[in-house]
């Protein structure tokens, strides 16, 4: 238990001469609740945001100053593989209208942003390093979730798992449970390609949990084989996963699928049990026609809100908006009309 200091250096005193030890009174106020406010999004549009880049991998932590949307920006004039293409960015807005403050959170080479959570005294926002190698997960904090550390290797005998045989570790999603702070991530293998061609990667999920306030110390609970793999709808298997609790039990919506990629849900009890539910139907839009995935969720007014990566006929990637009442159906906004 960690106790707020009061600001009133009497009532400090008053505390420490009851015997309160001092490593109880916390030096950083926990953050302050987030109203739930139920935003009109009903003018809005798809794709809500695009910009002269590729915009990847969102995530939304829902502050009193408006929603911080983290992304991996993937310069729009550089080749996919140097790392100067790639960086986790923030940008705040109020309506998913006005984008503002636009900044980089990581120097470049890093990428896939995960969930914002309150962990050890700090704000905590983990991601991915990419795409040179090692390929694997870190993380940067913050007191205040604007100003942000230097990334933070963590979580690396995760290259080292049987069942990881391209020794990479990405797309990270914490998920806090309790005392418990879980972490699911990525591994990839070659695995057989269904119609009979060479090999093919395949991402395959991985689990771990820690109670460790510094993220030094974990136990990996999917040491010999994935949390979920591939299956006849998704050979080359998943990614980028949500997890969010709806009533007594937890839903995942997760990329299900490389090269035909669209997104699925899974439901769980405890976090460790999943049962998948299948792909989640969606009306097309252009600015998602050839592929979809990378959902961030979050609850918001009486319902839930989802931003969705999508991809066009040429390649650029943008971000939509859905909604939602229970977590499972899922509504598009409206596409623009000149939407490409």
């Amino acid at each position: 238990m960690k106790i707020t200091p009061p600001t009133n250096p009497l009532a400090l005193l008053f505390l420490i001469t009851l015997g309160m030890p001092l490593h109880l009174i916390s030096a950083e106020p926990a953050p302050a609740p987030v109203p739930d406010s139920s935003q009109d999004f009903s003018q809005l549009r798809n794709p809500v945001w695009t910009t002269r880049d590729n915009l990847r991998d969102p995530s939304v932590y829902k502050a009193a100053d408006g929603y911080h949307l983290y992304y991996s920006r993937y310069a729009a004039d550089l080749n996919w593989g140097r790392a100067s293409a790639w960086s986790v960015r923030e940008v705040v807005t109020r309506d998913f209208v006005h984008f503002d403050k636009d900044h980089a959170v990581t120097p470049d080479g890093y990428a896939s942003p995960g969930d914002v959570v309150f962990w050890g005294d700090r704000f905590v926002l983990p991601y991915q390093h990419y795409p040179s190698p090692p390929k694997q997960l870190y993380f940067s904090e913050s007191r205040d979730h604007a100003s942000w550390s230097a990334p933070q290797p963590f979580l690396a005998e995760a290259l080292a798992l049987p069942w990881n045989t391209e020794h990479r570790a990405i797309d990270p999603t914490f998920v806090i449970d309790g005392d418990t702070l879980h972490c699911f991530f990525v591994g990839s293998a070659q695995v057989p390609d269904p119609a009979g061609g060479k090999p093919i990667r395949a991402n395959l999920l991985g689990h771990a949990i820690t109670r460790d306030p510094a993220l030094k110390d974990w136990t990996i609970l999917t040491m010999d084989h994935p949390l979920i793999g591939t299956s006849e709808r998704a050979p080359d298997g998943v990614e980028n996963i949500a997890v969010f609790r709806t009533g007594t039990d937890w839903t995942m919506i997760y990329s299900e699928g490389l090269a035909h990629q669209h997104i699925a849900l899974a439901t769980s009890p405890d976090l460790m049990k999943w049962t998948p539910q299948g792909r989640i139907e969606l009306p097309m839009q252009n600015w998602m026609q050839a592929r979809y995935g990378a959902p961030f969720v979050w609850p918001d007014g009486k319902g839930w809100l989802m931003v969705l990566m999508g991809e066009d006929a040429n390649k650029k990637t943008t971000f939509g908006l859905l909604s939602s009442s229970d977590g499972r159906k899922w509504n598009l906004l409206p596409e623009r009309a000149n939407a490409p």
